[in-house]
């Protein structure tokens, strides 16, 4: 039986649904446009199946677009800047590409881009193209949904980025799985930084603010164009990584501001600290703010509300109990084997694309389930998880996150991270403002040795985990004093 097309989901009403610097669309609007593009993207030889590599800022173009491309069932292939883009074409070569002029001089670039069926652009470039904005006709109807909608990867911190297919299917049960948590209503207006937030949103009818930033770093957007949109357009929720809300609240609480339109706040892709939700709680007084756990294989996993829990936060970090990141989500099922959290659920992705080897090692079937192994160390006291850091990231039975939380919490450490170093954990801190009794003080919280370092690198998607074996490299090449 076919499967429901993710689109036929959208309202088709004279509610707001996008709003961006290029302007606003109503349902009705997005609707018509996404329903003419596909047919024109059809009648340029777009089938079903076809595999259409996109590739474009957060913009209204990008989700007219990717609705489009939806609308006849072909296969979205979503690569995130940060990914090593040569060896993910090499692999699963796309029949045609979609998008901006400077994703365009990629085809200068890469001989995988060259000799493509399809090549569209949202503006001019001095190679042969279509131009999106006159690839209309008049509309077809809905294809059944039969292929993947989306090909996404995972970060490839642990190695090379594995593909990942989305079915219709996947995605519906995905926006049910947020459904629970963020929940909508009519009025809502949605900042979201993460594409399948923004999907879940605009099938929820919510209206969505596209950020004015470039989020390609997200620890350096623009602060200033970001507080404008979230007062001009009244928002009343956002989603980010960490690294996103301390761009936004650092110059926040300098110029002493605070909004308070914003009602719900989702915040994940790395460790949030309970700094991280005070800091957050004070630039925004009036949010419930959500922490989401999750991976690209499995989103979400767990959630916590972090103000009712803010003493289990910061408790925890004190105690070196971890990152406490809530309870598991309905419709999902956690276990701990040999350390590592494992999940299964209707929004658990449950095999690679075309990756048997990443299959064998990353999911187990045990008869009625297939499990997802995460990567990562966890424990679940009651029925909370706290992350302990990777798989294989213990050094001497010290983890990661327990022994990092600790030491975070002083007012001086802005970065924490054990390594090994020369046979041994050490812990590596980057520190602003040293006070004299800095020893003492990291001593009360552990007994490692420590090194002063003036940069931990981090993961390019989030800027919020730690790369450590890029850490360990730096230390390699720049022998370092132990104290």
């Amino acid at each position: 039986m076919p499967l429901t097309n993710l689109v036929s989901l959208l309202p088709n009403t004279s509610h707001t649904a996008l709003i961006s610097t290029q302007g606003a669309l109503t349902f009705e609007e997005l609707h018509n446009l996404v329903s003419r593009t596909a047919a024109g993207l059809h009648k340029a030889g777009v089938r079903p199946g076809d595999r259409i590599l996109l590739m474009m800022p957060m913009s209204n173009e990008l989700y007219i677009s990717l609705l489009a491309l939806f609308w006849i069932d072909a296969t979205v292939m979503l690569v995130d800047p940060s990914a090593p883009l040569e060896s993910i074409l090499k692999s699963y070569p796309p029949s045609g590409f979609i998008g901006s002029p400077k994703a365009h001089l990629l085809r200068l670039k890469f001989k995988t881009l060259r000799g493509l069926s399809l090549y569209i652009s949202t503006g001019f470039i001095p190679l042969w193209h279509r131009r999106l904005s006159e690839t209309v006709e008049e509309p077809i109807p809905i294809s059944d949904a039969i292929h993947p909608a989306l090909l996404t990867f995972t970060t490839g911190t642990t190695g090379i980025p594995k593909a990942m297919a989305r079915s219709h299917s996947f995605l519906l049960a995905q926006h049910k799985a947020l459904a629970h948590h963020m929940d909508f209503k009519d009025g809502d207006v949605d900042m979201p930084t993460l594409a399948v937030f923004l999907l879940h949103s605009l099938a929820a009818g919510a209206t969505c603010v596209l950020p004015d930033a470039d989020l390609k770093n997200v620890a350096e957007v623009n602060a200033e164009s970001l507080i404008k949109q979230l007062e001009q357009h009244n928002v009343t929720s956002m989603s980010g990584a960490p690294a996103f809300f301390n761009a936004l609240c650092t110059p926040m609480l300098e110029w002493g501001q605070q909004n308070k339109t914003i009602q719900k706040i989702f915040t994940g892709g790395g460790r949030v600290m309970a700094s991280d939700v005070q800091r957050l709680q004070r630039c925004f007084p009036l949010a419930k703010i959500t922490i989401v756990y999750g991976s690209t294989e499995a989103e979400p996993i767990a959630t916590l509300n972090a103000i009712e829990r803010i003493s289990d936060l910061l408790n925890g970090e004190e105690m070196g109990l971890g990152a406490l990141v809530g309870q598991p989500v309905d419709d999902i099922t956690v276990k701990v084997v040999d350390d590592e959290l494992w999940v299964t659920g209707a929004h658990v992705n449950t095999h690679y694309f075309q990756s048997p080897q990443a299959d064998l090692e990353n999911k187990i079937n045990d008869g009625e389930h297939i499990w997802h192994r995460t990567g990562d160390a966890a424990v679940i006291k009651g029925n909370d998880i706290w992350l302990l850091g990777r798989v294989g990231e213990s050094i001497h039975g010290n983890w990661p996150m327990p022994v990092e939380g600790m030491v975070l919490q002083l007012d001086f450490v802005k970065q924490a991270a054990l390594v090994k170093y020369h046979g041994s954990a050490v812990l590596v801190l980057v520190c602003e403002s040293l006070p004299s009794d800095w020893r003492t003080q990291v001593a009360r919280r552990t007994e490692l040795p420590v090194i002063l370092h003036d940069h931990i690198p981090l993961d390019p998607r989030h800027n919020t985990k730690i790369d450590r074996k890029r850490l360990s490299e730096l230390l390699a090449q720049s022998p370092q004093d132990i104290l």
